[in-house]
């Protein structure tokens, strides 16, 4: 099998499609200028063996291979190697019947990578797998000669040299796996010891314990069976006394009934009795509501409306009286004040001035009148004169001049006015009086108390409103400090209750998924509670101390609460799934929980008193620290988890069980250099919950998309419970300030509801009191009265103005006729007496000035004086009167009080009569109606009595059906208790009832004892751990069999190893001296076993080393030869290798580029002769070295990208040449490998 062709597209720097070949079987060169492509088509061959190790073909990454790694447009890399397989002999046993295998390798830029064999995708390994059948395998390579490879071997130690023949041979494999099979043995001792003691001390002594349970289990199993026996008779007893209890019921049932029947019986005749004397009761009452009724109405009314009226007249008298001693008194001040003026205006008064008299002063008002007069008569005169001027004269009323004849118009038509209204003023004044008539008929028709009978007047009940009113504000006012802070108080607590509900509604989803948690992973539907009751009954049981209530202590992750949020994740994914462990006070207790059968799910127990600390050492802490350069105590960039959690200390075991292993660290750089660093190596979690373990393995990526976190959602759930119980306790403490606060606030409340109620009684009773003073006949009275007053007085100002204007129309008549007569003349009088009046003013107002010095003061107080006294005199007047008018009017009411207080006592004489012949009717009715009572009452008493017996009779019956249910219950249930065959033949008295009770009691105890501690699956057990047992002990028989034949089968295989290693050295060592004399002629070398030099004794196992000679005369070491020279020597040995284990395809990369040219001619000369059956791929520079080649191929770089172009039939020029020594040469080779046969 050989390589025909190769095709490559995209791969490194051959951009297109390019097809290389075809391949000659023997002799293949590639060469080409440095950079131009030649080692990439070696490259493309390993790629498609399924080199791993990518250093080797020059890249770091596969997506490199593909053409500038995806950049110009070319997202994929194919190589394609088609092998010739016609020779059957030599090729895989896998595809024989394939004449050509064609495999190809595909990488993309997203990282797809995939093989197909002849065009069919198949697995890597399927590749794999057919490359290793013919000697191609890649990865460990002997047929791939690169560049390095040679001086690597020039420099083996002599171990090295020895293992590459150990390769070569093939034992290399064996110690390998030897070494393996070795330390798998001394694993599988370490078990066996292991299982070996686990027989001895548990699986053997849990044997002999199961033993003793199925013992147990026997013992119960017959218990059981004599404890069926005892409950039949037992139920067999509890059936009998079943019957006899329905008989007693029966009897009792049927005397009940009978008795009551005959108390319906009572009761019936004495309803009768009740309905007769009910009919004389009505007979007596409709007599009095027919016959006296009505005179009893008609009286107290009329008593109510005397009564009204006296206490009315007597207000009014009361008023009256007031009314008169108010007008005294001040009649009385008013005389004294009279005096008082008068006195200061004698003039015999002792303080007044005899300098001014009050002659004088009568004198200066006299004289100022005068002037005055004369001033007006003077401007009337002037006017009077420049109207008759003008042709006009001086209306003086209105102030404007008018012509006489319009005056005389304007007079007339105010006349005709004036008679239109006085018509109309007549008329209103006969229509009210009507109404005055028909109003005062009304009043002495109605009672003038109807609106009165009340014991208090409208005004009254305002007055005392308004006072209860003052009262309750100063009440409120003092209450009203307590009111606001209740007030307060109360809109705190709303405000807590809201909050609360937020709260709840945030805790219900949160509590949902802790309580899920908490049924999942601790005891599915039972809480702590009951576990905790079955530990102390099982305590008590196993006669151990009452077990605490703090034995059991919960899941870790309700124990414990940390800094921050932000922890929870790193928290969650250092414990893992120990978060859900539950942690005991003691292995004991954990016991036994799990034989109590309270856990029916898998569950882990942590107990305190026997748990590991695998905390991380304060040292190797303070390094991570100092690492990681954090600053202080306060800084978390690195912390052990510990440090964040809070828990009680009786926990701590526990609590480093789960958390004390590991480091959180902020972010993953952190993580990883305090995780990979030797003197640390610890465990490490980021707060993101990536986890780095020493051992290489790294978790996480996902904890941020994933589900709810156990501890966050646990910490928030006890920190909304934690507000809760704040905001329920301020309630409480809100609530017992409140009920401090209560009554005040109550007072205050109630005193405010009553102020609102008075309040809107008082508006109410204001609009009552305007309504009666408007609706009242009296108030209509007086109004009309007035009225028709206001419409006399206006209808004779009405007559005044009437005749005023007639007088003016005759005066204004006669001045138009005399004015037209007197014009001139009048105007001369008018001068005349415009002049002598101007004269006498003059005269007067010398007079007035010289009074006016005298009496400038005297004059002011005493005109202020007088007009204060004839005010006062004027007062007295109208007091004296008012006195008069009241004197008058209470004779008045007591006249009217006294005929009033005569008819009050007829009426209530006449009341007394009545109400004694009502008396003697009501008697009869009393009489009848306590009897009727008496007959109900008995009548109550029987039906109470009844009662008691119906509901006797229905407890009767309830509990017969009960007794007839439970005794069909128990006979459908066991049906044997109706077999008189069974039945009859148990003897009850033999076996009393309180015998079974106790020797039934007796066995229960001791099967619950039993039951207890008893496994019911303990036969099955038994025999599956029994089956277990044996099975166990049979393998580590077969083990140790197993063992000591491996040793057996090593022990002659290392005897094997040694001949083979020993043969193969020798024929290798005969090829190697046949390819280097060769390759250097005139020279020899051979492999020769290493000598100790400290025992100085030759050993083959010990190494083998290179001895050279050259004419017949050994180098003492290899540093005397040259470079060339080494690296023949090299090249003869992996050569001498590859001859010894051909491959189909050998691959050599520039092995040539420290060889002269005469070298280099030799080794093609070497692969032709020692190689005939070989296909060789060689990339060389060097002429002397492909002149040999079949073919050659020569790469060359285009434009950045590599191309290839093939020369057939290269080397047939120079064959002809070298045909004779090719001959002697061959017969030589032939005669080596004589030799190696």
């Amino acid at each position: 099998m050989y390589i025909e062709e190769i095709i490559l597209d995209g791969f490194k720097s051959y951009q297109k499609r390019t097809v290389i070949g075809k391949f000659n079987p023997r002799f293949n060169a590639i060469t080409g200028l440095n950079g131009s492509g030649k080692s990439n088509i070696l490259d493309s061959i390993c790629f498609v063996l399924g080199i791993t190790n990518l250093s080797q073909i020059r890249i770091n990454k596969l997506e490199e291979l593909v053409y500038k790694s995806g950049q110009a447009g070319i997202s994929k890399a194919s190589v394609s190697i088609i092998f010739n397989n016609d020779d059957k002999s030599n090729s895989s046993p896998l595809y024989k019947d394939l004449d050509k295998i064609t495999i190809t390798r595909q990488i993309a830029t997203g990282g797809r990578n995939r093989y197909l064999l002849n065009g069919s995708i198949v697995k890597p390994i399927e590749i794999t797998n057919f490359f290793h059948s013919v000697q191609l395998n890649v990865n460990n390579s002997h047929f791939l000669i690169m560049q390095g490879r040679i001086t690597k071997v020039i420099n083996m130690k002599p171990k090295e040299l020895l293992s590459m023949v150990e390769e070569a041979a093939g034992t290399r494999m064996y110690e390998t796996k030897k070494q393996q099979s070795l330390k798998l043995i001394e694993k599988k001792d370490s078990k066996l010891e292991e299982i070996n003691r686990m027989l001895e001390e548990d699986i053997i002594p849990k044997l002999e314990r199961l033993k003793k349970e199925r013992s147990d289990y026997l013992k119960l199993n017959s218990i059981n069976e004599e404890i069926e026996l005892i409950e039949r008779l037992c139920i067999l007893h509890n059936y009998n006394n079943l019957s006899l209890e329905v008989s007693e019921v029966e009897e009792r049932l049927k005397s009940s009934e009978f008795i009551f029947n005959e108390i319906e019986r009572t009761i019936s005749t004495s309803k009768e009795e009740i309905i007769v004397l009910k009919k004389l009761v009505e007979d007596e009452e409709n007599k009095l509501s027919s016959e006296w009724s009505i005179p009893l109405k008609n009286c107290k009314e009329r008593i109510s409306n005397v009564e009204s009226k006296v206490r009315l007249t007597q207000v009014q008298l009361n008023d009256l009286k007031i009314d008169l001693n108010d007008e005294e008194n001040a009649l009385t001040d008013q005389i004294n004040q009279k005096k008082i003026i008068e006195d200061k205006t004698n003039p015999h008064a002792i303080n007044f001035s005899p300098e001014v008299s009050i002659e004088k002063s009568e004198e200066f008002f006299k004289v100022e009148k005068q002037i005055n007069d004369l001033k007006e008569k003077l401007e009337i005169n002037k006017k009077s004169l420049q109207g008759i001027r003008a042709g006009c004269d001086i209306n003086l009323n209105n102030s404007e001049q008018k012509s006489l004849r319009q005056s005389l118009y304007d007079t007339e038509k105010e006349l005709a006015k004036i008679s239109v209204q006085e018509k109309k003023v007549k008329m209103k004044i006969g229509e009210i009086e009507k109404k005055v008539k028909t109003l005062d008929g009304q009043l002495k028709k109605s009672s003038y108390a109807s609106n009165k009978r009340k014991s208090m007047t409208p005004k009254e009940e305002y007055t005392h409103l308004s006072d209860q009113i003052k009262k309750l504000e100063g009440d409120i006012i003092h209450l009203r400090e307590d009111a606001e802070l209740c007030e307060k108080y109360n809109l705190e607590k709303r405000k807590i209750k809201i909050d609360n509900d937020s709260l709840e509604i945030q805790l219900q989803p949160i509590e949902m998924f802790v309580r899920t948690r908490q049924c999942i992973y601790n005891f599915g539907d039972l809480n702590e509670l009951a576990i905790q009751a079955h530990i102390n009954e099982v305590d008590t049981l196993l006669d151990y101390s009452k077990a605490q209530k703090t034995k059991v202590k919960g899941s870790v992750f309700e124990l414990i609460d940390y800094l921050d949020y932000k922890y929870s994740t790193a928290l969650e994914m250092t414990a893992g799934g120990r978060l859900y462990n539950l942690v005991v006070e003691n292995h004991e207790v954990g016991k036994k929980l799990l034989n109590s059968g309270l856990i029916k799910k898998r569950i882990t127990i942590i107990p305190l008193n026997k748990i590991s600390d695998p905390s991380i050492p304060e040292k190797k802490l303070d390094y991570a620290r100092s690492s990681a350069q954090c600053n202080g105590e306060d800084d978390f960039r690195v912390v052990n988890a510990m440090n964040i959690l809070k828990f009680d200390k009786e926990l701590e075991p526990a609590i480093k069980f789960c958390f004390g292993h590991t480091l959180i660290c902020e972010d993953e750089n952190i993580a990883k250099m305090i995780t990979f660093d030797p003197k640390i190596s610890t465990r490490t979690v980021t707060l993101n919950g990536d986890i780095y373990d020493p051992n290489g393995t790294l978790s996480g990526g996902s904890v941020a998309n994933s589900q709810r976190s156990i501890l966050s959602a646990y910490k928030q759930y006890n920190e909304l419970r934690l507000k809760i119980l704040q905001n329920n306790r301020r309630i409480e403490e809100i609530n017992k300030i409140l009920a401090d606060l209560g009554e005040a606030a109550d007072s205050y409340r109630h005193s405010q509801i009553q102020l609102d109620i008075n309040k809107h009684q008082l508006k109410l009773l204001e609009e009552r009191i305007i309504r009666l003073e408007e609706d009242s006949v009296e108030s209509k009275i007086e109004k009309y009265l007035n009225e028709i007053k206001a419409l006399k007085s206006e209808h004779e100002d009405l007559l005044n103005k009437e005749k005023y204007l007639k007088e003016n129309k005759l005066r204004l008549e006669n001045e138009i006729k005399v004015f037209e007569d007197t014009k001139e003349s009048r105007e001369k009088h008018l001068e005349a007496e415009i002049n002598n009046l101007k004269k006498e003013i003059r005269d007067l107002s010398a007079t007035y000035k010289n009074l006016d010095k005298i009496t400038s003061y005297t004059r002011i107080e005493q005109k202020a004086l007088k007009t204060e006294l004839d005010q006062i005199l004027n007062s007295i007047i109208g007091k004296t009167n008012n006195i008069s008018e009241i004197k008058r009017k209470i004779e008045e009411q007591n006249t009217i009080l006294k005929n009033l207080q005569f008819e009050l006592n007829e009426s209530k004489s006449s009341l007394i009569k009545l109400q004694q012949e009502i008396e003697s009717s009501n008697d009869i009715i009393k009489e009848n109606k306590s009897e009727i009572k008496k007959i109900e009452k008995l009548i109550s008493k029987k039906q109470i009595e009844n009662s008691k017996i119906k509901h006797e009779i229905k407890t009767l019956k309830t509990d017969l059906s009960q007794k007839n249910k439970l005794k069909d219950s128990m006979a459908r249930r066991f049906d044997w208790l109706l077999d008189k065959n069974f039945t009859n033949k148990i003897d009850l008295e033999a076996h009393p009832y309180k015998y079974c009770v106790e020797k039934l009691e007796e066995l229960q105890n001791e099967q619950n004892s039993l039951s207890k501690n008893v496994n019911r699956r303990i036969l099955n057990l038994y025999e599956r751990v029994n089956a277990e047992c044996n099975e166990l002990i049979n393998k580590r028989d077969i083990v140790i069999k197993d063992k000591d034949k491996i040793e057996d089968v090593i022990g002659d295989l290392d005897q094997k190893k040694k001949q083979a290693l020993e043969n193969t050295w020798k024929t290798v060592n005969s090829t190697f001296k046949s390819i280097f004399s060769t390759l250097l002629p005139n020279s020899s070398a051979e492999l020769v076993p290493y000598i100790n030099p400290e025992t100085n004794v030759e050993s083959f196992h010990e190494g083998l080393e290179f001895k050279v000679g050259f004419g017949g005369v050994w180098k003492k070491s290899l540093s005397e030869l040259s470079g060339g020279q080494r690296s023949l020597l090299a090249l003869s040995l992996i050569l001498s290798m590859l001859r010894f284990k051909p491959a189909p395809v050998y691959i050599l990369d520039e092995i040539d580029s420290a060889l002269d040219l005469a070298h280099t001619q030799n080794i093609g000369k070497m692969i032709k002769n020692h190689f005939p059956n070989s296909q060789f791929i060689i990339v060389s520079l060097k002429e002397g070295m492909f002149n040999k080649a079949n073919v050659l191929f020569k790469t060359e770089l285009i434009h950045g990208v590599s191309t290839v172009s093939k020369i057939e039939n290269y080397s047939s020029e120079n064959e002809h040449d070298e045909e004779s020594e090719n001959c002697n040469e061959i017969v030589n080779y032939n005669k080596i490998r004589k030799k190696i046969k």
